[in-house]
């Protein structure tokens, strides 16, 4: 048997990680003991042991994924549908002068206009996410020739 650290996440995605317990009831079901069916998956007995009271406490249920928790988004989905209909504006509909957005621009729309402070990292991750780049400013490169 593998030795495992407590604590730890075991590696693999959400759906390999459910495949595992699906295989281990089905292994138990087919007449394994507890002890095979953790030596073939390369898990702990006591994990095996715990699968299964899951499974007969609630079904299918109790072995499947769960969505991984994490920090929740401090715009809604609303939020960032009006952010990018602000966008679309222009810059200048916002007070700036020039049509430009920056990741700074839109970090100080998003304060002014839902209160959420936004460094200009993040911002550049949200647009993103929507497929939107913003414009890097043009440099003139002068050659000595």
């Amino acid at each position: 048997m593998k030795p495992t650290i407590y604590g730890m996440r075991p590696k693999g995605s959400q759906q390999t990680l459910e495949w595992r317990r699906h295989r281990a009831i089905e292994l138990l079901d087919d007449g394994k003991s507890p002890a095979e069916v953790a030596d073939f998956l390369g898990v702990s007995r006591n994990t095996v042991y715990r699968w299964r009271r899951r499974y007969r406490r609630d079904g299918r249920d109790g072995i499947e994924a769960k969505p991984i928790p994490g920090r929740p988004p401090r715009l809604t989905d609303r939020q960032v549908e009006q952010l990018f209909h602000c966008l679309e504006q222009g810059a200048r509909a916002y007070g700036f002068p020039s049509e430009r957005w920056t990741q700074a621009r839109v970090a100080v729309l998003i304060q002014q206009k839902f209160g959420v402070d936004f460094c200009a990292f993040h911002v550049g991750r949200i647009l993103a996410s929507r497929g939107w780049s913003l414009q890097k400013s043009e440099y003139k490169v002068q050659t000595l020739i």
